[in-house]
């Protein structure tokens, strides 16, 4: 029985969806012995689906499964030109475990043993060789334009997608890829480039047979592609590609020292990339920002996290609620910034109480306009949230504040509301 599960286990059945690691419900109910195969593993975990949340255990796409076909299918094992009937649903590391604390089998633990170090392996699969030695990747830096870039087939190999991907990923955020971070090659760049392919290993075997436009990526472009990717993988591979280009770095700095110009050159692109490298910090944080749920009754938690993020405002707080009464005046008092108020006419905070609150802590403007259905915080004119219910009715009903991190909607946004106070 230990040969069996190794013989099944050893098969690399760890595959990458959606920025996760994922297995194939049809090949753990094969590890598992399930009599009924599939079915059976499947009707185990919908009799306790409270178990699993859906980032652990979901059903692919036709698209998703049709990728792994295409792009696994030694490991899959299905023949070609076949027919899809059914859209397998895949587990991650997470969904497995509570899937072994759930199944029937008295060689379980053996077996999900096996499975952890496949994903181990899967895991570790290129990471450690590249971080170890990071000239590797440097082989796949070339010069165009006088500028170290890199392929777009080579950046998807190494992240582990189609290098379609990667395109319709610049496609879908072109204004994050100007010239210096992205371009497309010309024929010429491309005749030149190829008598360069025999350094890198991941190319060379499948350039010649591309039918549209190669696209390269600066070092800049690098990080911003791994903040559109948002996967494990794709930071971690980052790390080492920017490893790379600082040796790359080196090695000119050391050999051209002399020359004034090159030496200016890399000390702006020392610049940009710590401009970067700061933007790409600030928006990890704010990835980070997870959004918040209160429920009825919750009164006291709710107030907490709004006044919370009222204490972050370093300058000034606008505060956007056409319901707003004294209760927002208790909350900004203990505030040492500028407040903006916009909110309706005859509303429960009257004129009266703004004038006595104003004659004490001297902090407060207020704009009338009904033209806001939703609630908004705006923090600075840089940070946004949007708050399901009135500040006086917190915790008395359920409701969420989320954080907005897209860009674009926030700029949007801010410049909208402070036309109000023109």
């Amino acid at each position: 029985m230990n040969n069996e599960i190794e013989k099944n286990v050893k098969e690399n059945l760890v595959y990458e969806v959606r920025g996760k690691r994922v297995m194939l419900d049809s090949d753990l109910a094969k590890l598992y012995e399930c009599n009924n195969g599939t079915k059976e593993l499947n009707q185990l975990v919908r009799r306790h689906i409270e178990k699993f949340p859906n980032d652990v255990y979901f059903q692919l796409t036709k698209e998703e499964y049709l990728d792994l076909l295409r792009s696994q299918i030694v490991t899959l094992k299905v023949p070609k030109g076949h027919h899809v009937k059914y859209l397998p649903y895949v587990f991650s590391k997470e969904g497995i475990e509570i899937l072994n604390s759930i199944i029937r089998n008295k060689n379980k633990e053996k077996i999900y043993e096996k499975i952890l170090n496949d994903f181990q392996d899967a895991k570790n699969f290129n990471l450690v060789e590249m971080r170890a030695n990071p000239y590797k990747i440097e082989d796949l830096i070339y010069e165009v334009r006088g500028r170290q870039v890199m392929l777009d087939s080579d950046l998807a190999k190494l992240y582990q997608v189609e290098t379609k991907r990667i395109n319709e990923a610049v496609k879908n955020n072109l204004f994050k890829f100007p010239e210096r971070f992205s371009f497309k090659l010309t024929s010429k760049e491309y005749f030149n480039l190829r008598s360069k392919f025999s350094t890198s290993s991941l190319e060379n075997k499948n350039f010649g047979g591309r039918r549209y436009d190669v696209r390269v990526f600066t070092e800049q472009g690098v990080a911003m592609l791994a903040t559109i990717l948002k996967s494990d993988i794709a930071a971690k591979v980052s790390i080492a590609i920017m490893d790379a280009f600082v040796l790359m770095r080196k090695y000119i700095s050391k050999n051209l020292f002399q020359q004034n110009v090159i030496n200016k050159m890399v000390l702006k692109h020392d610049d940009d990339i710590k401009q970067l490298q700061e933007s790409f910090n600030k928006f990890e944080e704010k990835a980070n920002r997870v959004n918040e749920i209160y429920f009825n009754g919750q009164i006291y938690d709710a107030y907490s996290k709004i006044l919370e993020i009222f204490k972050s405002a370093k300058k000034e707080l606008i505060i956007i609620d056409n319901y707003a009464d004294s209760t927002i005046l208790d909350i900004i008092r203990r505030l040492a910034v500028k407040v903006k108020l916009i909110t309706k006419k005859n509303n429960l905070l009257t004129e009266q109480d703004i004038e006595k609150y104003n004659k004490q802590y001297h902090n407060l403007k207020v704009y009338y306009d009904n033209t806001y259905h939703d609630r908004y915080f705006i923090i600075d004119k840089e940070e946004v949230y949007h708050c399901g219910a009135s500040i006086n009715m917190i915790g008395y009903k359920t409701f969420s504040i989320n954080y907005i991190g897209d860009g674009e909607i926030k700029k949007l946004l801010i410049s909208k509301i402070v036309k109000c106070f023109s």
